[in-house]
């Protein structure tokens, strides 16, 4: 030994070099620039020495290049702590206090392999703290990452697995897979997603909601609830979308990345992989169903691999940089494809598009003139809409088998449009909180199903006509061909022509002879009724039946003996209680009990046109809450109102509001609104209105009258006679005054049994004439167009 030991001294080794030798370099402890050292090893494989393990995938290493101790992760690998992070002062369900399960063993697992070891590591990122993230390469060829996984010692870590490249993460993919299945260590409590619906369904795509959500119609489901299903892209989260009635913004890429959604799937058949649900917010116990969607492979894909998916929906989109993929939490579910989302998501960063991008991002708000509900407005756009004779736009809404909201670009605009020539059964309509106000005519809801399947935020050429007194445009629609280019204008493209021929509408006989394609509908209707299709199925039934109805003839007019006036419009305007009706003192009786049990406050809810609540009024006799119907809401968030039990209508800030309760809504409006039959309409403006509007209070208010019902209009406004309690006429005492006067048109629809209440109206007005009160002051006023009438 003291031989050998001369000799080292003599060959300056070891301990014997020279104190400037390179031997004799001392290691770094500690300050590494992590950035640094992956800049400087990147793509390189760094000889280093394992020098203690934390954790299964935390350890501390010598690089034996530059002889610095740094602290060292598995990239895309998380196993439990063994000293766990003290739980924070207050917490009670903190970490806890030893050892995380399995943590132990983990950590034996790496010692037992790694720990004084020379390994090869790959420097692949660093951490805001100067950690370094990579992969070991042992000198087996195995994998230790893998290994920890596929031994259920730990998890897949998706912020670090960015790092490491597409074929190593589907390797870690894989071993945690079959660790799962397995229920092995940290998946010991693991339990499979059970899900509501089937695992892969095929559908088309019938609407975007917004960039990470769609709707697909499934036609191969057994019921028709279950036919429209809405479709959650896995692991995505879109940029919002704003509320209008809350004036809330679109954040921003929201609309682009909606449209995007749009153009690429819609109307196209799709492949969907459900691969987790979660309880909708809504806790109404619905559930939101997680998928990756697919669209179909092209031909020549299938003919190389017949087992070839096409685009993935939610790769496309953050790619695009529309979207950014979810940050999950260990325990959570994912996508299926998540280092493809992460792969494509590192791509768009890269590229900084949209999202990722460094400009200022584009205006949130489109400026769109809405033509919708402003007919004035909307016919001042109708030469600009007819200046060419075709005008390319995009389905917004359907609100029933003919009628559709659509987006025209070259004007910017929104506008109703109705297909012309043509009639469908219509759709039920709802009401505030889903109510159904008109129940849907036989056919009505699968002709608007058709509709929205076909054309919903579809391209569409229209041929605009004309409009109607409403603003509605009217004329052609011809459906632009899937994938775009320009449509066809043949019968094919007709959308009115499909609609006849699927039996689920009919020709106008007095709309059509102002189409210029008439003549095509019609020879599609009569196909249609050649093959019996679903309306002309029963028509000739439902005709038979009409006729017989017809000649019933009625023999007297329905009768409310108890009823009072709960408002009045103007002086042939107004609403009608029955105070013979349980129902009217029940609902004054909640609404009484609601008031006392909530006091004066108002309460924070989503206020939007059509919503029923509870508004607070004041009636003279103090505040209280009485139900009504938002007929429009502000800018400043006050909202107009009907008093719908009454009929009155208010204007109250949103303080004084609140969402109804329960018991309460289950009740129908309790006050009726009502004209007098056979007596023209004065409106409080004109003149004498106002008069005629006092006189009928005058005459009429707070009394109980009794209520002879002639007819009710389409929209369901009752034409009526009130009598006083002593029987008199309360019409034919404006009529006597000259405040009112007949509708000549209206009299030419005298049924004989009315014949006497007609004739005490006349003989009224003649009264009024001849003493030239009020509107016959001047002598006949009547004009020569009413008189041919």
């Amino acid at each position: 030994m003291l031989a050998q030991s001369q000799v080292a001294q003599d060959e300056k080794k070891g301990m014997f070099a020279d104190a400037d030798a390179e031997s004799n370099a001392t290691v770094q402890w500690h300050g590494a620039d992590g950035a640094a050292l992956v800049q400087q090893f990147k793509g390189q494989l760094v000889p280093a020495i394992v020098e203690a393990v934390r954790d299964g995938a935390s350890m501390r290493v010598i690089l034996k290049p530059s002889l610095q101790l740094v602290s060292f992760g598995l990239a895309g690998v998380q196993c439990p702590r063994v000293n766990p992070p003290a739980p924070q002062e207050g917490e009670e369900n903190g970490a806890p206090a030893g050892p995380a399960p399995h943590a132990r063993e983990a950590k034996h697992f790496t010692e037992v392999r790694l720990l004084h070891r020379d390994v090869e590591l790959k420097l692949e990122g660093v951490d805001k703290y100067g950690n370094l993230f990579g992969s070991v390469v042992h000198h087996s060829g195995r994998n230790i990452s893998v290994e920890l996984l596929k031994n259920g010692l730990g998890r897949m870590a998706d912020w670090s697995s960015a790092f490491t490249s597409a074929s190593a993460r589907a390797a870690m993919r894989t071993a945690e897979k079959e660790a799962k299945q397995q229920k092995l260590r940290v998946w010991r409590d693991y339990e499979a997603p059970v899900l509501h619906s089937a695992k892969h369904l095929t559908g088309t795509v019938v609407e975007i909601i917004s960039g990470d959500c769609l709707v697909v119609y499934l036609p191969d489901t057994t019921t028709a609830a279950e036919q429209e299903k809405r479709i959650y892209l896995s692991s995505l989260r879109a940029p919002r979308l704003g509320n209008a009635r809350r004036q809330e913004p679109n954040a921003p890429y929201a609309a682009e990345a909606k449209e995007f959604l749009r153009h690429r799937a819609i109307a196209k058949t799709v492949h969907i992989e459900v691969e987790y649900e979660k309880p909708s917010p809504s806790g109404q116990g619905d559930v939101m169903t997680f998928a990756s969607v697919f669209l179909e492979p092209s031909a020549n894909a299938l003919k190389k691999n017949p087992h070839a998916k096409g685009a993935n929906l939610a790769v496309d989109i953050v790619a695009a940089g529309l979207a950014e993929v979810v940050r999950h939490r260990p325990d959570e579910e994912k996508s299926e494809y998540y280092d493809d989302l992460v792969t494509a998501e590192t791509k768009a960063q890269t590229q900084k598009k949209n999202l990722h991008s460094t400009k200022e991002p584009p205006a949130t708000e489109r400026r769109v003139t809405d033509l919708c509900f402003d007919a004035t407005k909307a016919k001042q756009f109708l030469p600009f809409l007819t200046r060419e004779r075709s005008t390319r736009a995009v389905v917004e809404h359907v609100y029933s088998a003919t009628r559709v909201k659509l987006f025209v670009p070259k004007e910017n605009c929104l506008l109703n449009f109705v297909v012309a020539g043509i009639k469908c059964p219509q759709p039920a309509r709802h009401g505030a909180q889903g109510v159904i106000v008109a129940p849907a005519e036989p056919l009505g809801e699968e002709a608007k199903l058709f509709t929205k399947r076909s054309v919903m935020q579809r391209e569409v050429m229209v041929e605009i006509e004309d409009m109607d007194r409403g603003g509605n445009a009217f004329g052609p629609l011809f459906v632009v061909r899937n994938g775009g280019g320009k449509p066809l204008r043949d019968d094919q493209h007709n959308f009115g022509v499909r609609l006849l021929e699927e039996g689920l509408a009919w020709v106008d006989s007095f709309s059509v002879e102002r189409t210029a394609l008439g003549n095509v509908l019609q020879r599609a209707e009569e196909r249609a009724k050649a093959q019996k299709k679903k309306y002309w199925a029963t028509h000739d039934a439902q005709a038979a039946a009409k006729a017989a109805q017809a000649k019933q003839v009625k023999t007297k007019d329905d009768v409310i003996p108890r009823v009072k006036l709960s408002e009045i419009v103007n002086g042939t305007h107004f609403y009608i209680q029955n105070v013979g009706d349980r129902n009217c003192a029940t609902v004054e009786e909640k609404m009484k009990a609601f008031t006392k049990t909530h006091g004066l406050a108002g309460k924070t809810f989503e206020v939007r046109r059509n919503a029923v609540c509870a508004a607070l009024f004041d009636d003279g006799n103090g505040p209280a809450w009485n139900r009504a119907k938002v007929e429009y809401v502000h800018p400043d968030g006050s909202a107009r109102v009907r008093l719908f039990d009454y009929g009155n209508e208010t204007t109250v800030a949103a303080n004084r509001l609140r969402p109804l309760d329960a018991d309460v809504l289950q009740f129908p409006p309790q006050a009726k609104e009502a004209v007098f039959a056979w007596i023209k309409p004065l409106a409080a403006t004109e003149e004498f209105g106002a008069d005629a509007a006092m006189r009928l209070g005058e005459v009429a208010w707070g009394k109980t009258l009794s209520c002879r019902i002639h007819s009710t209009e389409d929209h369901g406004r009752l034409q009526v006679s009130l009598y006083l309690p002593d029987g008199k006429s309360v019409a034919e005492n404006l009529l006597e005054t000259g405040l009112l006067r007949t509708d000549r048109k209206a009299l030419r629809h005298v049924l004989p049994y009315q014949k006497a209440v007609v004739d005490g109206l006349i003989n009224a007005q003649e009264t009024a004439k001849k003493q030239r009160r009020c509107l016959w002051q001047y002598g006949d006023i009547e004009s020569d167009d009413e008189q041919g009438l």
